[in-house]
């Protein structure tokens, strides 16, 4: 029953970042669109899991995002 429990808790921190998102739909973008790499909301999700992962800077939070891709 370990797998379920896991399969919920998956589900549930799923949930959780949907929710995340969601909370940005409304907002506007102040950057130049020309520029723009990535939606802003999963800009904000990284830097938000980043800290949570234990950086302390953009640079590290980059970092972070690099591994995280790959």
């Amino acid at each position: 029953m370990a797998g379920n429990r896991a399969t919920e808790k998956a589900a549930e921190a799923f949930d959780t970042i949907v929710d995340f998102l969601e909370s940005f739909e409304g907002f506007d973008d102040p950057r130049q669109r020309g520029k723009v790499l990535y939606p802003l909301d999963e800009v904000l999700l990284l830097v938000l899991l980043g800290v949570i992962a234990g950086c302390e800077s953009w640079v590290e939070i980059a970092r972070y995002g690099e591994k995280a891709l790959f």
